[in-house]
C-alpha cells in the first residue's frame, strides 16, 4: 500500500500522524478519534492548485466545505488560498468565520432559503443559479437590498450531449439524468439568459456544472468541458454573451480512494495532474475551436483535498472466535456511524493495525463496531495478531466521515484532533451524553404522570 507524505509507519511499524505517534494521540485524547494531518491538507491543495496553474494560470480553487466543515480545516484552507463552495448558511458562515474572503464563496444548492440568498447578496458572494425562479428571487432580494447581486447560470452539461455519438460508457453516463435535481437543461439556459442579461440587479459572470464523481478517471470531465464550451459558443451566437468565469464544480478522485469498493492498488485513479492535463487540453482545444475567450477556470475540490489527511484511531474491544468458522470477529469502539459510507455507499477503507504495520498476517477478520445493526467496518481483512485493547487506524476518513456522522444508539460522536509536526490540538471536542440531551425537553404534563 503507498502511504501519504504525512501519514505513514516509521521503521518499528508504528502509525505516525507527521511526527506524532498513534498510539500516543489514543492515549491522550482517547478514541474513537479523528486526527487530521494539518500538513497532508497544505500539501494536498498546493499539488492541486499548481496542476491547473501550471497549465493555465487564471485558475481559482474553491474548497467544497460539505467535505469537512470542522472551522479549523476550513482556515487551514483558506490561509493557503482557497476560497469556498458553500451549501447553505452554516457553511458560509463557517467560512467566513475562518477568514474566507466573501469574494471567494459561492452559495450552491437548489432550494437556497431568503436568508442564505440575502446574506450572499449583502456580502458579494457569488451564487450560483439552478433555476429560472430562483433567478427571479435573486434579482427581486438585490432590488429589495439595493444591491448587484453576482452569479452563474448552473448548467446540465450531458444536455448538450448526442448519446448516440457517444462510447456507451460515456453515452450512459450522458443519458442519466439522475443528477437532474440541480441546475438547467439546454433549452432552459437559453430561455433564461437574455433575461439575466438585461436586468441591471444582476451580474452575470459565467456558467457553472458539476458532474460530481461519476468515476475515478477524466473521461467524463472531458467530455462534460467539450460539451459546455460548445454551449459557450451557442449563447455567444444566439445572445452575443461570453462567460468571463467558468466554474467546473468538483467530484475529483485521489489516489488511494475509499469509494471503489476495492483494496488500494487494483484500480486506477487520476492525479491531480491527470485532471488538470485533461481538463485544461479539452478547454483550451474546444475554446480555440470556437474562436472563444479564455474564461476564469474555478475548480471545486472537496474530498481530493483531505479525504487522505485523516485517520479514525479505534481501541480493540472483544475478539470472538468461534469453532465453527475460520472468520474472526474484532469488535471496536468505532461505528460505520462515524463512517457511515461503508453502509450507504460501500466505501471501502483501509484499516491497519497501528503498532504493527507491516507485520506478518495471523488473521482474517470482520470489524464490527459496537451499535446494534451489523456494523461492519471491514469484512475479511488480514492482520497481524491483534489482542484487546490494540489500536486499529481506519485511513482516508478525511471527507464525508465525521460531517455524516450521527449518534445511533445514543453513542457520542467522537472527538478530532489536529497534528501539526509535533503538536496535537482539539479541533472538535468529544461529545457527552449530557449534549446528546441538551436539545430535548419533555413536556410537563408527561413529568406530571398525566395520561393523555
Amino acid at each position: 500500500m503507498e502511504w501519504t507524505e504525512f501519514i505513514h509507519p516509521d521503521r518499528d511499524g508504528r502509525l505516525r500522524i507527521e511526527q506524532v505517534d498513534a498510539e500516543d494521540l489514543a492515549t491522550s485524547f482517547g478514541t474513537p478519534t479523528y486526527v487530521t494531518s494539518e500538513q497532508q491538507i497544505r500539501r494536498n491543495y498546493r499539488r492541486f492548485r499548481d496542476a491547473f496553474a501550471t497549465l493555465y494560470p487564471n485558475v481559482v480553487v474553491l474548497y467544497a466545505t460539505k467535505a469537512n466543515n470542522d472551522l479549523a480545516v476550513r482556515r487551514i484552507l483558506t490561509s493557503e488560498g482557497a476560497g469556498g463552495d458553500c451549501f447553505g448558511l452554516g457553511e458560509l458562515t463557517i467560512s467566513l468565520l475562518a477568514g474566507t474572503p466573501p469574494d471567494r464563496l459561492v452559495l450552491n444548492g437548489s432550494n437556497k432559503g431568503i436568508a442564505e440568498l440575502e446574506a450572499a447578496i449583502d456580502l458579494g458572494v457569488t451564487v450560483n443559479v439552478d433555476d429560472p425562479s430562483e433567478l427571479g428571487l435573486v434579482k427581486e432580494l438585490a432590488r429589495q437590498h439595493g444591491k448587484q447581486a453576482r452569479v452563474r447560470l448552473r448548467v446540465l452539461p450531458f444536455s448538450y450531449a448526442d448519446p448516440a455519438s457517444l462510447p456507451d460508457d460515456l453515452a450512459t453516463i450522458a443519458r442519466d439524468r439522475s443528477h437532474d435535481k440541480w441546475g438547467m437543461d439546454r433549452a432552459t439556459v437559453a430561455a433564461v439568459l437574455p433575461e439575466a442579461l438585461r436586468a441591471q440587479e444582476l451580474d452575470l459572470a459565467g456558467l457553472h456544472f458539476h458532474v460530481s464523481r461519476l468515476r475515478p478517471t477524466t473521461e467524463h470531465f472531458a467530455l462534460a468541458v467539450d460539451l459546455i464550451v460548445g454551449a459557450i459558443a451557442e449563447l455567444r451566437d444566439a445572445h452575443g454573451w461570453e462567460p468571463r468565469e467558468l466554474d467546473i464544480g468538483g467530484g475529483f478522485a485521489h489516489e488511494r480512494d475509499p469509494e471503489s469498493g476495492r483494496p488500494a492498488g487494483d484500480h486506477h485513479v487520476a492525479s491531480a495532474e491527470d485532471y488538470a492535463a485533461a481538463i485544461v487540453g479539452q478547454l483550451r482545444a474546444g475554446l480555440a475551436r470556437f474562436r472563444l475567450r479564455e474564461p476564469q477556470l474555478i475548480l471545486e475540490p472537496g474530498r481530493h483535498l483531505v479525504s487522505n489527511a485523516t485517520v479514525l484511531l479505534t481501541r480493540v474491544g472483544i475478539i470472538k472466535r468461534l469453532p465453527s468458522s475460520d472468520l474472526t470477529w474484532v469488535n471496536v469502539d468505532a461505528s460505520t456511524s462515524h463512517a457511515i459510507r461503508t453502509e450507504l455507499q460501500g466505501y471501502r477503507y483501509e484499516i491497519v493495525h497501528a503498532t504493527r504495520v507491516g507485520e506478518p498476517v495471523s488473521l482474517t477478520a470482520n470489524i464490527t463496531g459496537p451499535t446494534c445493526t451489523l456494523d461492519l467496518l471491514g469484512e475479511h481483512r488480514a492482520l497481524p495478531e491483534t489482542a484487546p485493547g490494540d489500536l486499529l487506524a481506519i485511513l482516508d476518513v478525511g471527507a464525508y466521515a465525521e460531517v455524516f456522522a450521527t449518534q445511533f444508539n445514543a453513542i457520542p460522536r467522537p472527538a478530532a484532533v489536529l497534528v501539526d509536526g509535533r503538536r496535537a490540538d482539539v479541533i472538535r471536542r468529544r461529545e457527552t451524553i449530557e449534549d446528546l440531551l441538551a436539545l430535548q425537553s419533555v413536556p410537563l404534563r408527561l413529568l406530571a404522570g398525566s395520561s393523555a
